[in-house]
């Protein structure tokens, strides 16, 4: 389970629910040529990859002033993987591994894009396929020409002037007790007082869910803190990175609601999801008692079985 999965599956249409009552979808008019248009149909991996740049680009322009996680999501699917591949795929699998990792650290010097970082970002997006949807990807050693051109693309329109760094900036930040909360969550970055999910969408819209995603993750935020040591409250703003238009729509939480209203939210989310666990409890110790009573059952049977004998 994930915090997107809650927002989208039809199980939580009431949580969904709430999030329209309580939170109106902004004005959003912006009429855009599209910059990056698509050079592939593997929208989800080159998205991720995309993600894996943006961090990587941000992180060599600013890296003093860049928190980062101990890990990536692809390090612990690449731990993962270990354990049920064959010992030649994991062979192979190390061997790319451990290219994407000296490929990152030239260009966190140089800040020179290659296709070889292109190459290796869309190896750790395929990685992260099995740690968010327990997927393995059957292509880890083959790379997609298409998939390196729009990833490319998609780089060449990125305006890091919109990315700048004053403090402090998040990358793929996590929300402690609010990410367990909801089974896992974690954002793309926090800019200094900027929550920002970046969307790789030929569509120029604010879908309701985009705005639900980030509401969810600051209430995560407010829940849980920012990394283990940051108050989720220094967030003020989100924000949406539209990267096939290189097109940053920001607005103030103000905007949105006042701090009155994003305290009854968060008691009204942290109800929600409490409910579910206690729900979850009662049908494991369900199970657990139905076990015990098939245990206790069938040592009835073999104690007379034996007492015939």
């Amino acid at each position: 389970m994930s915090l997107t999965y809650y927002l989208t599956s039809p199980d939580h249409l009431d949580l969904r629910l709430h999030l329209r009552n309580e939170f109106q979808r902004p004005r959003f008019d912006h009429k855009l040529e599209i910059k990056a248009l698509p050079q592939t149909k593997n929208y989800g991996i080159v998205g991720t990859a995309f993600d894996y740049i943006v961090r990587f680009t941000i992180q060599h322009h600013h890296k003093n002033k860049c928190v980062a996680k101990d890990e990536w999501v692809a390090d612990i699917a690449f731990r993962e993987l270990q354990k049920i591949l064959s010992p030649m795929e994991v062979m192979l699998l190390k061997k790319r591994y451990e290219r994407s990792k000296e490929t990152y650290q030239k260009f966190l010097k140089s800040g020179k894009p290659t296709d070889a970082l292109y190459v290796d970002a869309i190896f750790l997006a395929k990685l992260d396929l099995y740690v968010r949807s327990r997927y393995v990807a059957p292509d880890f050693s083959t790379d997609n020409r298409s998939d390196i051109k729009d990833l490319k693309k998609l780089h060449q329109v990125f305006p890091i002037s919109d990315f700048k760094v004053k403090e402090r900036c998040f990358l793929n930040p996590v929300f402690g007790k609010g990410s367990i909360m909801v089974g896992g969550a974690d954002a793309d970055i926090i800019l200094d007082d900027t929550l920002i999910d970046i969307k790789v969408t030929k569509h120029l819209k604010l879908e309701r869910e985009y705005l639900n995603q980030l509401i969810g993750y600051y209430i995560l935020a407010l829940i849980g803190g920012i990394n283990k040591g940051y108050d989720g409250s220094v967030i003020k703003n989100v924000a949406i990175y539209f990267a096939r238009y290189g097109l940053v729509w920001k607005i103030p939480l103000t905007d949105l609601g006042d701090t009155i209203k994003f305290e009854s939210f968060k008691n009204y989310f942290t109800a929600y999801f409490d409910k579910i666990r206690k729900e979850r409890l009662a049908e494991v110790n369900e199970r657990l008692e139905k076990l015990r009573k098939e245990i206790e059952l069938e040592k009835k049977n073999k104690g007379k079985s034996k007492r015939k004998k």
